[in-house]
């Protein structure tokens, strides 16, 4: 049932306790008064639970801005780089405490932590018939095709 349904109809009992809450629920039934809502699938639900899950790493790979920060005051100006010649950068670094900093090792993590659900990510996108069709058109990759 529909969350703001219920506290409406709710709002006319004047004691609010648990047990009248319950009876207004089995009256709401009893009588019919409420809209079915539609709950997503189990396998849905873990989809949208990876994708989120990859949005969550790839954002917290914030930390290479802040590193591009922290190098650029010993001079190592760091232009427009991709992430797997970044982490090169980090390893080339001649002062070995810089690569061991948290910012550093996590960093590291994450790459590795994104890698894999990118992999898992497009082998679902494979696995399932709708998403290849929709993978054929142009601009629609595996990760919108999942969405959908």
């Amino acid at each position: 049932m529909e969350t703001p349904q219920v506290k409406g109809a709710s709002k006319a009992v004047p004691i609010k306790t648990d047990r009248s809450n319950a009876k207004g629920i089995v009256h709401l039934l009893h009588l019919g008064w409420f809209r079915p809502v539609h709950c997503k699938s189990i396998s849905a639900q873990e989809v949208r639970g990876i994708l989120s899950n990859r949005r969550a790493i790839s954002r917290t790979l914030a930390l290479e801005m802040s590193l591009r920060g922290l190098l650029r005051n010993f001079g190592w100006k760091v232009g427009a780089i991709s992430r797997g010649r970044f982490g090169i950068l980090l390893t080339a670094m001649r002062c070995a405490r810089w690569r061991q900093l948290p910012c550093c090792v996590q960093r590291r993590r994450y790459v590795r932590k994104l890698a894999s659900l990118e992999r898992l990510v497009r082998q679902m996108a494979q696995d399932g018939p709708v998403c290849v069709r929709l993978m054929t058109m142009p601009g629609i990759g595996a990760v919108i095709a999942l969405a959908y």
